[in-house]
């Protein structure tokens, strides 16, 4: 057997937590007040193919807005909607060069205001699973 052959099989699905409030969003990354605002509820455990707030670049009015989105990147040519879930977990570097994201990449960048994230090995039995989070400033 593989040495990763364990590892990959004890792989956990990537989870996020969202539970800021919608204000604090628009706020943290100036949507202009007058922008429609979707409604969705908090979530401590949201999963690939779940609907999450994205903040993107409206071309059209010159300004960002707030919108909702399913998590996962299924690449227009795709046949099926499971593609999504090989693509929540991609590293950065060489992205621009994949075929999965690089139209996506080019054209139709966004941001997902997560508050942290659980990825990795699955916890020991009698564990939870350790969230992550970017630090913040001061």
């Amino acid at each position: 057997m593989h040495p990763l052959a364990d590892e990959k099989r004890d792989a956990m699905c990537g989870r996020v937590r969202l539970s800021s409030a919608v204000s604090e969003i628009k706020l943290v990354f100036s949507i202009p007040a007058h922008r429609p605002t979707p409604n969705f509820a908090p979530s401590w455990n949201a999963a690939p193919t779940d609907q999450l707030p994205i903040v993107r670049f409206d071309a059209r009015a010159g300004e960002r807005s707030l919108d909702l989105a399913r998590w996962g990147l299924v690449p227009f040519w795709a046949k099926d909607l499971k593609v999504g879930f090989a693509n929540i977990n991609a590293k950065a570097e060489g992205i621009e060069n994949r075929p999965a994201f690089r139209e996506a990449f080019q054209r139709r960048r966004c941001l997902v205001p997560v508050d942290n994230f659980t990825s990795g090995r699955r916890p020991r039995p009698g564990r939870n699973p350790t969230p992550s989070r970017l630090p913040t400033a001061g």
